[in-house]
């Protein structure tokens, strides 16, 4: 097992992860607007809040259930109202992005929530592509789109999965279609078709399964929808089998450890599966989901993962270095991606005195 000397105390480590260079394959938009911002926008577009303060934000929205987690993402959205909003969020997600050094963010958001507003689908995708430009133009930072569909609403899904096929061939930055939702109550199977002629026409399937349902969430998915990843698909620690599959076959899992805290899929940080899922060959990627709501940051899930669920710094660099394998990016992108994140594992690694050893 390998182990990292000269880290002295978990202000030293947590500089060390901020510093590593990274990538996230798990990040919602509507999760990500911070309380400052929820006041900005409500504010420009004459809409009432139940709060006054950014301080008031986090007292006033407790969760115990996915339920009352989903009622909150749902405040955001209601403030979302035109594209000068969304070019604003993702400027915003970017100035954190860089202050963690992500170089790469693959962000899921919910098209049929914004259907009924003023400006149409393109509008806003207009917007968030300026933004995306932008961010690139600022910081460097790489960023694509997943827009994803909800499983407890199934009556847009058709006109958003067709929609995001044929924005797809507009280098519109879409790279995958997502499947969101109460995952425990609603099944998969009656969006098998949309996503069965999304693969067909290049758009591949980017689910969640395996959080609110067990490993045959997981099976459902495998068998009806075909993904290239799972969002979380972290339950399947509870089947043998089905670990052996995702092993076997290189399926990714975007795991997610606060958001798992936080939504009571475990009690703590310590009875998390991660480091048995990895100790079992199956490639792991560590993502915030939704970092605002969830109080947490892409740095954060790192210190947890090391500190509280026994993952050492080889486990991190692997996360890491997997989330490029396993992300949209070309075969070219990910190579030189790759050999970035190498020469600053390297570079950093040194400045910290930081040395590996093999026992």
């Amino acid at each position: 097992m390998k182990r990292i000397d000269n880290l002295s105390n978990n202000d030293r480590l947590s500089t060390y992860i901020k510093a590593l260079p990274k990538a996230e394959l798990h990040l919602h938009m509507e999760g990500s607007i911070r309380p400052e911002l929820l006041l900005r926008f409500a504010e420009r577009n004459k809409l009432k809040l139940p709060l006054s303060h950014p301080d008031q934000f986090y007292r006033l929205y407790k969760y115990r259930t996915f339920k009352d987690f989903a009622q909150v993402l749902l405040l955001g959205v209601h403030c979302l109202r035109q594209p000068d909003d969304f070019f604003d969020l993702i400027l915003d997600m970017g100035a954190s992005m860089s202050d963690q050094n992500i170089h790469y963010a693959e962000i899921t958001w919910t098209p049929q929530f914004y259907l009924k507003r003023k400006y149409s689908l393109e509008d806003i995708l207009e917007a968030l592509n300026a933004a995306r430009a932008r961010t690139k133009a600022l910081w460097g930072i790489e960023i694509r789109w997943i827009p994803d569909l909800v499983r407890s609403y199934p009556g847009p899904a058709s006109l958003v999965a067709e929609w995001a096929v044929k924005t797809k061939k507009q280098d519109s930055g879409l790279v995958a279609l997502g499947l969101g939702g109460p995952e425990a109550t609603h099944s998969a199977r009656g969006f098998s078709p949309l996503f069965r002629q999304a693969r067909s026409l290049g758009l591949p399937a980017n689910p969640h399964a395996g959080e609110g349902k067990g490993p045959e969430g997981v099976w459902e998915i495998i068998e009806l929808l075909h993904p290239s990843r799972i969002g979380h698909g972290i339950r399947s620690v509870e089947d043998d089998k089905l670990v052996a599959y995702l092993a076997r076959n290189a399926l990714p899992l975007e795991v997610c450890l606060t958001s798992n805290v936080k939504l009571g899929v475990y009690t703590s940080y310590s009875e998390h599966p991660v480091k048995r899922l990895i100790e079992k060959g199956c490639i792991v990627t560590l993502n915030s989901d939704d970092p605002v709501l969830f109080q947490t940051t892409l740095t954060d899930e790192y210190m947890h993962a090391m500190l509280e669920c026994n993952l050492d710094a080889s486990d991190v660099k692997k996360s890491i270095l997997d989330a490029i394998s396993s992300s949209y990016l070309s075969n070219s992108e990910k190579k030189d991606m790759m050999k970035t994140f190498h020469n600053e594992f390297d570079k950093f690694d040194k400045f910290f005195g930081i040395y590996e050893h093999g026992t």
